[in-house]
């Protein structure tokens, strides 16, 4: 059966999707990727071997503006591909993972009456889903209770598609692999596929201010993004903070494996591998207003299953207390982790193979 799946313009949309394709491909079914032109987005896919179609970069502006000139050409164009991409392979099933990227391709398959599934990685629905929902056959969701957000009987509950090789324990020592010292309590700091700026200076100013004691007893594991790779580990060196800073690693549950707890951004991708290993989580989302990871952060901390700190109002001193919570406290950093692996499921991308092949 021949399945278009459409993610793209961040990595919390294609890895999701990604998951979903290998899941698919167990049952012999035909993949064909449509994604956006962005850098990241084909990064990710060079090395998969489906068929791929790159659509424009075109979010849809949060203010009418003279950027909604350029957003309804871009538009025209990438519904004249949707339509040449849909007649040229025919899909049986078109499954859209939000973000503009999935929004003119899966509009389009529901109008020509092929069946659509939409699927939501956040807490609360992102504009595309919101607006594709009332036309799909069904919606996915990956928190319990975000299904209240689509007024649709056709919503299941599902948890967000993970990677297989993000699942897989580390091998040996991980934090050896890293150049880490085993016997050392470590904090992984990570901003997301695309790294973070200013989530990589509250953190590491946060570390960097610890008491010398306190520096001596910790290490840190940090993916900054390519441009602040060099820039991070000279201030840990000059603070005197062990560490192992790489602009990406591939191999992300080594990373996951060689941590103790983890500072990181709120994407659904991001919480259910990390809830999935244990690791206690301090979520700072990315402060945008139309930005979902907000919610995602709150959800989890109103569930006592992380902690939440917001970037514009909290300072390092904030982060400060409370990575010296999680490093004094092993019952508490337990307790995060144990109501995080009650919140997800591990087999997303099996559940949601199974919703799309019933249709």
């Amino acid at each position: 059966m021949k399945i278009l799946i459409a993610a793209g313009g961040s990595g919390g949309h294609i890895f999701p999707a990604i998951a979903l394709a290998r899941e698919l491909e167990k049952e012999k079914n035909n993949i064909v990727f449509v994604a956006s032109r962005r850098k990241l987005d084909k990064k990710i896919m060079r090395g998969l071997e489906y068929k791929k179609v790159f659509m424009s970069v075109n979010p849809m502006p949060y203010k009418i503006d003279y950027r909604i000139i350029l957003f309804m050409i871009k538009s025209v164009y990438d519904f004249i591909l949707s339509i040449i991409t849909l007649i040229r392979f025919r899909p049986r099933v078109v499954v859209g993972f939000g973000g503009y990227t999935g929004g003119s391709v899966v509009f389009l398959a529901a109008a020509l009456r092929i069946k659509t599934v939409v699927h939501e990685q956040n807490v609360i629905p992102g504009r595309t889903n919101r607006l594709l929902g009332p036309l799909a056959r069904k919606i996915a969701v990956s928190f319990p209770g975000s299904d209240k957000y689509f007024k649709s009987k056709n919503t299941v509950f599902t948890g967000n598609p993970l990677r297989e090789e993000s699942l897989k324990p580390g091998g040996g020592s991980s934090k050896a692999k890293f150049g880490l010292d085993n016997g050392k309590f470590t904090i992984l700091v990570m901003g997301g596929s695309q790294g973070a700026s200013s989530l990589n200076r509250f953190a590491s100013v946060s570390i960097g201010g610890l008491l010398p004691g306190e520096k001596n007893a910790v290490q840190v594991l940090h993916i900054t993004g390519q441009k602040d790779e060099a820039v991070i580990r000279d201030f840990y060196e000059k603070h005197c903070v062990k560490n192992a800073v790489f602009s990406f690693i591939d191999s992300i549950n080594e990373a996951y494996s060689a941590s103790d707890i983890a500072i990181s951004r709120a994407g659904a991708s991001a919480i259910f591998e990390l809830a999935t290993f244990g690791k206690p989580m301090i979520l700072v989302p990315y402060p945008s207003a139309g930005n979902n990871q907000r919610f995602n952060a709150l959800f989890l901390a109103g569930k006592d299953a992380a902690i939440y700190e917001d970037e514009k109002t909290a300072g390092p001193g904030d982060l400060r207390l409370d990575i010296r919570k999680l490093l004094g406290d092993e019952a508490f950093r337990r307790s995060l982790s144990e109501n995080a692996r009650k919140l997800i499921v591990t087999d997303g991308a099996k559940r949601l193979a199974k919703v799309i092949l019933e249709l």
